[in-house]
């Protein structure tokens, strides 16, 4: 049986997004096009990589068009999503990319679970303000978890804090 593939085109909507509570979140892509909801659900590290790799992209690609973002959809401001996802899936791989001759942007993923040889699971377009949105979101959703100690990095709990970087000092916060 081969795995499910979905290609949501050109979508609609594409940022970040955490449930749960600071310390025991899940964090996902919330992708929609005109009909469709799919919920990506990354680990915390993969959604670091992705806002990296989208700011690494957007600076490739800047020469590559005018002011005017072709295709561009309004982004619209951040919002709580409480609707349910046609497409959910657990990611394993994702990849991101710029098309020269739409100037979109695609990003795949692949389905934790899939063949590493099989084909994308998921596809979708979006425009440069899109895209810089997500980043953005990206960014909030990162800062918004437990607050780290500024010297180890280690996520402060409340209370006090034994940070090696300190040479063992205990910090409280």
């Amino acid at each position: 049986m081969s795995p499910e593939r979905h290609d949501f085109d050109v979508v609609e909507r594409i940022e970040s997004d955490a449930v749960g509570r600071p310390g025991s979140r899940r964090f996902r892509l919330i992708v929609q096009n005109d009909t469709q909801t799919a919920f990506l659900w990354l680990e915390k590290e993969q959604l670091q990589a992705l806002g990296l790799a989208v700011d690494q992209l957007l600076m490739k690609v800047r020469v590559l068009w005018s002011a005017n973002d072709p295709k561009s959809r309004t982004a619209s401001p951040a919002q709580v999503f409480s609707g349910s996802a046609s497409v959910e899936m657990r990611v394993g791989r994702l990849g991101l990319g710029f098309d020269e001759a739409t100037k979109l942007f695609v990003l795949v993923a692949h389905d934790v679970e899939a063949d590493p040889d099989d084909p994308p699971s998921f596809r979708c377009l979006c425009s440069r303000s899109q895209l810089s949105r997500l980043s953005e979101s990206i960014t909030e959703v990162l800062a918004s978890g437990r607050p780290r100690c500024p010297v180890c990095g280690t996520p402060l709990e409340g209370g006090s804090h034994f940070c090696p970087g300190s040479n063992g000092h205990i910090h409280t916060s």
